[in-house]
C-alpha cells in the first residue's frame, strides 16, 4: 500500500514562498503584482488524535474481535450460502493461519433449542415448535448424545476407568472442525457434567426453554479429583489424538480450554455459587490442577501448549473476586473469563476495568488474560428485538466495547452472536437470511486492525481511548509487517466531529478512510471516503478506521 506522506508546516512555508517567487519573476515587468497571501491555518479539531509510532502499548489480540456461539455443528452452519466467506471478512480468517477465536462449548448446552413438549412433572410446554423440537424421545437420549464421558450402569468411576472406551468425542471434534471449516480459532468451554460423573444422574427438567437445566448436566461431580481426571484425559485424547491419530482421530491442537460457563445462574450449576461456593471451586481448582499437571508431563507439544482458566462468570465482580481469592495459594491459571449484557457499552467497559484492576493489584496474575467470553447488549430486551438490530446502535455499541477494552487491558472477547440461526433471533452480524446488519460492518472495521500482525500503540493524552467522556471512543493499531497504522474511529454522538490525526508530530492525511453510518445499506461494501484532508468530519453515529 502507498502510504500518504503528510506535507509538513515547512512544506506549506515553502509552497507559499514558490508562489510569491513565481509572482515576482512573471508578468510584464513584475511592477504591480501583490504577493500572494499565505494560506490560514487550518481549523481546529473537535477530535485530535496525537501518535507517537514509537509508543507501543502490547500487542494487539486478533480474538479481541471473537465470536461466542455454540450452534454451528447443531445448525450445519458450514452449509448455510455464503456463511464462511462472510465471517472470514470479519476475523474468521488469518493470513498465516487460523483467524479470532469462536467460543464453543465441549458438552453442547443449549438455550431453546432440542425442547421437549413436557416437563419431568409432566407439565406441557407451550412453546415448543418444529424447529427446536427435540430430536431425541427422553432425556436420557438427550444425555448420552450430549456427554463426552459415557455412561454404563450408574457404577461410581474410578481412575481406572478413565480409557479410551469411555470417551464419546464425536460432538467435540464435530464443533472444532467446524470451527476450522471456517478458519477460526476454536476456544473450548468445559460447560458440561457428564452423567456418569454427576453427583445426580436421574433427569429432573423444570424450564420448558432449557432442556440442558437437568439437575445431572448442571450439577456438581461425585468426586471433583476423578472428574478433574477425567477432563484432562479428554482434553489429552483432543489435543493429542487416540488410536491410529489419522482421520477423525487425529490431533486437534486447541489451545484455550475454559472451566465452566455462569456457575452463578442454576441453568448450569446447582446449587449456584453464591449460597455454596466450595462445590463450584473444589472442582474447578481440582480441574486447573489436573489440566497444569498434564501440560507439564506431556511429551506432546499439543499437549504442552494448551491454556488454562475459567470461569466465564456472570459478572465481573466474580471474576474479581476469584483473582483476589487465588492469588495468596496461586492456583495455575492462564486466563479469567466474564460476562456481561447492558445497553450502555461504558457499563461493559467499567466492567472490564474492575477485572483489569484486580489483575494488576494481584501477586500471581498480573500476566494472565483478560476475557470477556460473552457479552452484548441487554439480552433480555434485544435478543429478538429486529428493529434495534437494523440500527447503528449495535454497530456503536459492539465498537465502543472493543476500542475501549483494548485499551483497558482486555486481550479477547466473544461477542454474542455471529449468525441468527432461528429468523426470531436478532443479536447476529447476519440475519437468518444471510443478510449482514450494521453490526457486520462495524466487525468488518475493526477486523482491518486486529490481525495476527498488529500491535497497540497509545494514545497520547487518551490512555483510556475515550473521546467525550465515552460518547466518542479511538483504538491505534500497527500492522508489524507492513507498518501501516491505522485508527479506529466510534463518534456515538447525535452531531457529527472533526478529527485530526497527528503521526510522529506531523498532521497526517488518511490514504484511505472507510466511513460507516446509518446512510450507508450494510448489504453493499464499506463507503470510502474520496480524497480526505488531514482534517476530515465523521458524521454522527458513525464507526470509521482511517489508514495511513
Amino acid at each position: 500500500m502507498t502510504i500518504v506522506r503528510p506535507r509538513t508546516r515547512y512544506a506549506l512555508v515553502l509552497t507559499a514562498l514558490t508562489s510569491i517567487l513565481a509572482a515576482g519573476c512573471g508578468g510584464s515587468g513584475g511592477s504591480s503584482s501583490q504577493p500572494t497571501p499565505p494560506p490560514p491555518p487550518p481549523a481546529a479539531a473537535d477530535w485530535n488524535i496525537v501518535v507517537n509510532t514509537a509508543d507501543v502499548a502490547a500487542p494487539l489480540n486478533q480474538s479481541l474481535i471473537g465470536y461466542y456461539d455454540l450452534s454451528g455443528a447443531l445448525y450445519d452452519y458450514e452449509n448455510v450460502p455464503d456463511l464462511i466467506a462472510e465471517m472470514n471478512e470479519v476475523g474468521f480468517a488469518a493470513p498465516s493461519g487460523a483467524g479470532t477465536d469462536w467460543r464453543i462449548g465441549v458438552g453442547r448446552w443449549e438455550n431453546s433449542t432440542e425442547l421437549f413438549g413436557m416437563l419431568t412433572d409432566t407439565s406441557v410446554c407451550p412453546n415448543v415448535t418444529p424447529e427446536n423440537q427435540s430430536s431425541f424421545a427422553t432425556d436420557i437420549e438427550l444425555l448420552a448424545s450430549r456427554d463426552w464421558f459415557t455412561y454404563t450402569d450408574g457404577s461410581p468411576v474410578a481412575d481406572a476407568d478413565i480409557v479410551d472406551s469411555r470417551f464419546h468425542l464425536d460432538y467435540v471434534r464435530s464443533v472444532i472442525d467446524n470451527a476450522a471449516a471456517f478458519g477460526a480459532t476454536a476456544y473450548l468451554s468445559i460447560d458440561l457434567m457428564p452423567r456418569a460423573l454427576s453427583i445426580n444422574q436421574t433427569p429432573n427438567r423444570p424450564d420448558c426453554g432449557v432442556s440442558f437445566m437437568n439437575s445431572v448436566s448442571n450439577n456438581e461431580p461425585v468426586n471433583p479429583a476423578v472428574f478433574a481426571r477425567a477432563v484432562a484425559g479428554m482434553v489429552e485424547r483432543v489435543v493429542e489424538g487416540t488410536g491410529t491419530r489419522t482421520g477423525d482421530e487425529r490431533p486437534r491442537p486447541v489451545q484455550y480450554w475454559e472451566v465452566w460457563n455462569e456457575p452463578e445462574l442454576g441453568i448450569f450449576w446447582e446449587p449456584t455459587l453464591v449460597p455454596e461456593p466450595d462445590l463450584f471451586f473444589n472442582m474447578a481448582i481440582a480441574t486447573l490442577n489436573e489440566l497444569d499437571a498434564y501440560r507439564s508431563i506431556t511429551a506432546d507439544t499439543n499437549g504442552q501448549a494448551i491454556r488454562i482458566g475459567l470461569g466465564s462468570f456472570v459478572s465481573a465482580d466474580t471474576a474479581v473476586a476469584t483473582i483476589q481469592g487465588f492469588d495468596s495459594v496461586n492456583i495455575p491459571m492462564d486466563f479469567i473469563s466474564f460476562h456481561g449484557y447492558a445497553d450502555d457499552p461504558l457499563t461493559l467497559v467499567d466492567a472490564i476495568g474492575r477485572v483489569a484492576t484486580a489483575r494488576e493489584n494481584s501477586t500471581n496474575y498480573q500476566d494472565i488474560e483478560l476475557v470477556f467470553a460473552e457479552w452484548g447488549p441487554d439480552l433480555a430486551t434485544r435478543a429478538g428485538d429486529q428493529q434495534y438490530a437494523a440500527t447503528m446502535d449495535p454497530a456503536l455499541h459492539a465498537a465502543t466495547v472493543v476500542a475501549l477494552g483494548a485499551s483497558r487491558g482486555l486481550d479477547r472477547s466473544h461477542n454474542a452472536i455471529f449468525y441468527d440461526f432461528f429468523p426470531a433471533v436478532a443479536l447476529g452480524l447476519i440475519d437468518n437470511s444471510g443478510t449482514p446488519r450494521p453490526l457486520y460492518r462495524a466487525y468488518e472495521l475493526m477486523a482491518k486492525l486486529v490481525t495476527d500482525t498488529a500491535e497497540r500503540l497509545a494514545v497520547t493524552g487518551l490512555p483510556d481511548g475515550r473521546l467525550d467522556a465515552g460518547m466518542g471512543a479511538t483504538l491505534v493499531a500497527r500492522d508489524t509487517q507492513s507498518g501501516v497504522v491505522r485508527v479506529l474511529l466510534v463518534n456515538r454522538n447525535a452531531a457529527a466531529r472533526t478529527v485530526k490525526i497527528t503521526l510522529d508530530g506531523a498532521d497526517s492525511t488518511p490514504g484511505e478512510l472507510f466511513v460507516f453510518d446509518a446512510s450507508a445499506d450494510p448489504a453493499d461494501s464499506l463507503p470510502t471516503v474520496q480524497a480526505p484532508g488531514a482534517t476530515f468530519t465523521l458524521p454522527a453515529r458513525s464507526v470509521a478506521v482511517a489508514e495511513f
